[in-house]
């Protein structure tokens, strides 16, 4: 994800959560890109690197030493 498409979505997010606590002029600011500096807009930023730094999730092992953990014990 580019700079500037991160920096858009973090503005939508920011700009929803001040809409829907009834901040409509905050809101729009951010839309408009002129509330990078909100509070909002720089917690919805790390959110997004987080969640983008975070590894994909691995599927639980299926054998351990070349037994099936679970499944039918024959």
């Amino acid at each position: 994800m580019t700079d500037t498409a991160t920096i858009d979505i973090a503005r939508q997010a920011a700009a929803r959560h001040l809409r829907d606590g009834g901040f409509e002029t905050e809101a729009a600011m951010v839309s408009e890109g002129r509330g990078d500096d909100f509070a909002e807009v720089r917690i919805a930023l790390s959110l997004l690197r987080i969640l983008g730094e975070r590894p994909a999730r691995t599927a639980p092992p299926v054998k351990r030493n070349g037994r099936r953990l679970v499944g039918e014990e024959c």
